[in-house]
C-alpha cells in the first residue's frame, strides 16, 4: 500500500512538470490577430511585403498549433508575429515618409520648371516686340548738303568676354554647350567639371532646366581638367561643340 502511494506522488509529479502546457492568456491570440491586420491596414502587405508575410505567417501557424493544443510553441509564434508585424509598420513608416519627400521634390521640381517656362516665353515676347520694332520704316528726308566724304571705318576691336563664375541655362542648351561659351570655358569637352560642381541640382547630366544657375569652378588643376577632357570623350553625351 504504502509502494503505490509513492507510484501515484510521483505520477501526479510528472504530470505536474511534462504536461500539457496552460493555454496562452485569455485575449493573447485574438491581440495579435489585431497587430497584424493594423499592418495591413496601414500597407505593410505593399510597402514592407516581407515581413508583413513573415508576420502573417506566423499567425497562422500559431493558430493551428493553439488548436492543436501546443500551447508552448503558440505562445511564441505569438511573439514573432507581433514582432514581424511591428517590424512590417516600422517599414511602411518610413516608406511612406520616403515617398510623401520624392512627391513634394516632384512638385517642386514641377513649379521651377513651370516659372522657367514662363520666362521663356516673356523673354520670347520681348525678342519679338523688339524686332518688330526694328522693321518699322523710318523716313528720312533727303540732305542738300553736298555728298558726304567717306571716312573708312575702322575694324572693332573684339574684347574677349571675362570669365564667370555663374551661368544661367538658357533654352535649347545642354551642359557642353555652356562648357563651350566663351565666358565659361571655351571648350565642349569640360562639361564635366560644371555636372560635378552642381550635382545637387543635377540628378542627370543630360537633363538640365532653362532658368537654373550653375556654378562654373575656377580652381581646378591642369590634370583635372584633362581629366574631365577624356570623360567626356569616354562618355560621349553630347555633340560635339567645336
Amino acid at each position: 500500500m504504502q509502494m503505490f502511494k509513492r507510484l501515484l506522488l510521483i505520477v501526479v509529479v510528472i504530470f505536474l512538470l511534462f504536461g500539457c502546457a496552460q493555454p496562452p492568456p485569455v485575449g493573447e491570440l485574438e491581440y495579435t490577430r489585431n497587430v497584424v491586420a493594423h499592418a495591413y491596414a496601414a500597407g505593410a502587405a505593399q510597402h514592407a511585403s516581407g515581413e508583413y508575410q513573415l508576420a502573417n505567417s506566423a499567425l497562422q501557424a500559431a493558430e493551428l498549433q493553439v488548436k492543436n493544443k501546443e500551447y508552448r510553441r503558440a505562445s511564441f509564434t505569438l511573439d514573432l508575429a507581433r514582432r514581424y508585424s511591428a517590424e512590417a509598420l516600422k517599414l511602411t513608416i518610413a516608406r511612406k515618409q520616403q515617398l510623401a519627400a520624392e512627391e513634394k521634390k516632384i512638385a517642386e521640381d514641377k513649379q521651377l520648371a513651370a516659372l522657367a517656362k514662363q520666362r521663356e516665353l516673356e523673354q520670347q515676347a520681348k525678342l519679338k516686340k523688339q524686332q518688330e520694332q526694328k522693321k518699322k520704316v523710318i523716313i528720312v528726308p533727303k540732305p542738300k548738303k553736298p555728298a558726304p566724304v567717306v571716312v573708312k571705318k575702322a575694324s572693332p576691336i573684339v574684347k574677349a568676354p571675362k570669365p564667370v563664375n555663374h551661368v544661367e541655362v538658357h533654352a535649347g542648351e545642354n551642359l557642353a554647350i555652356i562648357a563651350a561659351r566663351a565666358e565659361v570655358y571655351k571648350d565642349a569637352l569640360l562639361w564635366p567639371l560644371i555636372y560635378k560642381a552642381n550635382r545637387d541640382q543635377i540628378k542627370d547630366p543630360t537633363v538640365i532646366f532653362p532658368g537654373q544657375i550653375l556654378l562654373i569652378p575656377r580652381d581646378k588643376s591642369r590634370d583635372e581638367v584633362e581629366a574631365a577632357r577624356r570623360e567626356a570623350r569616354e562618355l560621349n553625351l553630347f555633340q560635339p561643340q567645336n
